[in-house]
């Protein structure tokens, strides 16, 4: 037997065994699969009897406190620097030599005109005096003798007596003595001057600084000032303004002709001083000086107004910021400061929409009137501009308005709660002094009113730690 042969019949039996093994296999699944398809067919008509889950809700659009665009009336205004002048300012000197002898004045206080303030010793002045009052007595003395006795030899020509050549000696005798006593009431005067110069009086008003001497001290001509007397009321700011904004105001107010020409005027502007530390002066000013040219250094006009100071707050060589606000209210669109951003592209607002969806929108503002900017261009009255929640928001997502008022510190964040109020916003008026000026007379012009502030009932406030909150002043979508 082949050795090929002999590998058959032994695996025969192998391969007779596995067939059997794959039948029985075969049975087991066909009687498992019953059950289990019977199984399947269950869970299946289970699932299809329970209902499908509800579909999950949409997140809720954010609250923002809105603010209703209005206008209202404001006082445009400019402000430039000026420095404080007395109205009147005497430097005191000495026109005489001597020693100082009296000072009769407390340094820094009110002086009067006619108030004796120095005296220099008079005792060479008096003697002076009394000597040319003896050399006058003199003159008038010898010019009598002359004129006796011209008169004699005038009665004695006429008898002929003496010779005419003597009447023209004695005519000429008396002009010379007339001129002698001419000349010794002249001294006389100037000693008696001399004499009142010992003592220095106050020409004006007004109030004195320190004495540069004290008494004692040997004084005159060539010592320079003794004091200074300022008139502080009413006191002078002096200021320059660009020749650009002299046009705008010569044009809006014609009462600079009027200055101009001499006569009196009513301007439609009205100066006012912000003091060093940012409050308003109490009184108002007026115009009494416009220069007649430009500064060729500097391209402006030199413009003086004149202030009230009974309390003397104002003092001379005083630097404050003049403002030149209009008289007349005029009505403008303002908006809080707080809802303003900022980015590359310059200023704007979110607005929302009659769909309720957040827009950007570019402004042009002007000036500032407290916490409120003057917008120019770019948003009309009606339109609901964000003002409370803005960090939650981004342009083109839907919001919930609600009506807020307007912050009275125009520094308050504008993510802030979302307030609000019934009213739609604020009917204050923008007048420079808003804030700085407790005076009725600002409020008689404008008629500010007031507006309280309120919170919307379910306002969330976005604190400014969250790390997920946005800026402010990012740049729009």
């Amino acid at each position: 037997m082949s050795s090929d042969r002999l590998a058959l019949e032994l695996l025969r039996p192998l391969v007779r065994g596995g067939g059997q093994l794959a039948a029985r296999a075969r049975r087991r699944t066909r009687c498992c699969q019953g059950p289990l398809l019977l199984a399947a067919l269950l869970a299946l008509s289970l699932s299809a009897c329970q209902p499908a889950d509800a579909p999950q809700s949409a997140p809720q659009p954010p609250s923002v406190g809105v603010i209703a665009v209005a206008e209202m009336p404001i006082n445009p205004f400019y402000e430039f620097v000026g420095k404080t002048r007395a109205a009147e300012t005497v430097a005191l000197r000495a026109r005489v030599t001597g020693f100082l002898q009296e000072r009769r004045f407390q340094e820094g206080g009110l002086v009067e005109a006619g108030q004796v303030l120095f005296k220099i010793e008079p005792d060479q002045y008096a003697a002076s005096l009394a000597q040319t009052q003896a050399a006058l007595a003199a003159a008038e003395a010898s010019l009598n003798r002359a004129q006796v006795d011209l008169e004699r030899y005038r009665e004695l020509v006429a008898s002929k007596n003496v010779s005419q050549q003597k009447v023209d000696e004695a005519e000429a005798e008396v002009r010379v003595q007339q001129a002698a006593v001419e000349t010794a009431e002249a001294d006389v005067e100037k000693a008696a001057l001399n004499l009142d110069y010992t003592e220095i009086v106050a020409p004006i008003n007004g109030r004195i600084d320190r004495a540069a001497f004290d008494v004692g001290n040997l004084v005159g001509p060539e010592s320079g000032v003794l004091a200074t007397i300022n008139r502080m009321d009413p006191i002078h700011v002096t200021f320059s303004i660009a020749e650009t904004a002299y046009l705008e105001l010569a044009q809006d107010d014609r009462a600079v002709q009027s200055v101009v020409n001499g006569a009196a005027a009513e301007f439609d502007h009205v100066p006012l001083i912000r003091l060093p530390d940012g409050s308003l002066y109490g009184d108002e000013g007026r115009f009494d000086f416009i220069d007649n040219k430009v500064d060729e250094a500097t391209g402006t006009v030199l413009v003086r107004a004149e202030f009230p100071n009974p309390d003397g707050i104002l003092l001379p060589g005083q630097f404050v910021t003049v403002v030149i606000e209009r008289k007349d209210a005029i009505d403008a669109v303002t908006l809080p400061q707080a809802a303003v951003l900022t980015d590359q592209g310059g200023r704007y607002v979110l607005v929302v929409d009659e769909d309720g969806r957040v827009a950007t929108r570019r402004i042009e503002i002007g000036q500032e009137f407290g916490p409120n900017l003057q917008v120019k261009s770019g948003l009309e009255p009606g339109e609901r501009v964000i003002l409370y929640g803005i960090q939650k928001v981004r342009p083109g997502i839907a919001v919930i308005p609600e009506p807020a008022a307007a912050p009275s510190d125009p520094g308050q964040a504008a993510s802030g709660d979302v307030g609000g109020s019934d009213a739609a916003g604020s009917s204050s008026s923008g007048s420079l002094a808003d804030g700085d000026r407790g005076g009725e007379m600002r409020e008689e012009r404008t008629g500010a009113a007031t507006v309280e502030e309120t919170s919307v009932a379910d306002g969330h406030r976005d604190s400014a730690a969250d790390p997920g909150a946005s800026s402010a002043t990012s740049e729009p979508d």
